[in-house]
């Protein structure tokens, strides 16, 4: 055989190669693919997920699939499917032609449209649900190290947008507490969910990350709640709002052993209801007040995935 012929053979046995490559590739796919499908519990969908995006970004030697859709397409699906698992369908992934398509949608919510973004400058594996029409990032989601965590600058910007001051208190219930279902559902499979200022209960502590206080801060407070005819109190670590007959609000600070000093918000209501972001949602000049400060009352929280 000649030399070019023993070449010509070598190229056709590299390109067989190619192709069993990429059709056990796509064979691999179509698996995964169908075990997505009938997933029955969170486990099994998380999994099927995970080895869809590991596969979809495997390199094909020869082929070109036109099904090659970005990482973030499969985490949509696997928000859908999640909720579908228990009988809900809080969200959608059906474009404005009714076709699957790379964007979430909440029934009752018009205004709002969301997708999955990654940020490149971080060397993290997750994604973040972004509101599209604000570019607000709502929360954290790592399927493979098993993370959700919330964004708690991104709900205080949402309900303090243009959109979200036409929601009514009611709205932003029901759309908090479809997170609070996201966060219960991923706990079947042992995620590490950390809810932030979404959660209630009244041992819950959420600390900023300021180590002082400036008084002109508090004294703001004082003037903007005795104006709202709401009873403020000064106590020996903080001060104490009365916002009604059932919930009080504490802005207190905490020493340790070693004399590190740090600040808390803590919600305190009769029926261990009441988050946070609840308080900011239903009083307007107390939401104010802490945008206004945001410098000094941001909560400390996952900078490494949330800075700014």
């Amino acid at each position: 055989m000649t030399i070019v012929g023993k070449q010509t053979l070598s190229n056709l046995n590299d390109f067989q190669k190619e192709i069993h490559h990429d059709a056990k590739q796509l064979l691999d796919f179509d698996n995964f693919y169908s075990i997505f499908l009938k997933s029955k519990t969170v486990s099994e969908t998380v999994d099927a997920v995970g080895r869809l995006i590991k596969n979809n970004q495997s390199h094909y030697e020869q082929f070109n699939p036109l099904f090659h859709y970005d990482n973030s397409f499969w985490i949509t699906q696997l928000f859908v499917k999640l909720f579908l698992l228990k009988k809900l369908d809080y969200f959608s992934n059906l474009g404005s032609n009714q076709e699957i398509a790379n964007c979430l949608r909440i029934s009752g919510f018009p205004s709002l449209e969301f997708y999955f973004s990654t940020n490149s400058q971080l060397a993290k594996d997750g994604f973040y649900l972004r509101e599209k029409n604000l570019q607000i990032d709502l929360l954290y989601l790592d399927i493979f190290n098993k993370d959700m965590f919330i964004n708690a600058d991104g709900f205080a910007n949402l309900i303090n947008s243009r959109i979200g001051k036409n929601l009514a208190t009611v709205d932003v219930k029901t759309l908090t507490g479809i997170f609070k279902t996201l966060a219960k559902i991923l706990g079947e499979d042992d995620f590490s969910v950390d809810l932030n200022l979404l959660q209630s209960g009244n041992n819950q502590m959420l600390p900023l990350s300021k180590i002082d206080l400036p008084a002109i801060v508090t004294d703001q407070l004082f003037v903007l709640a005795q104006s709202r005819q709401k009873d403020i109190f000064a106590l020996d670590n903080g001060f104490q709002i009365d916002f009604n007959e059932e919930m009080s609000l504490y802005l207190i600070q905490a020493i340790d052993s070693l004399g590190h000093s740090q600040w808390f918000f803590k919600v305190f209501d009769t029926y261990d209801q009441w988050t946070f972001l609840d308080v900011l949602t239903k009083y307007n000049w107390f939401l104010k007040w802490y945008l206004d400060n945001l410098n000094y009352l941001k909560i400390a929280y996952r900078d490494d995935l949330f800075p700014g």
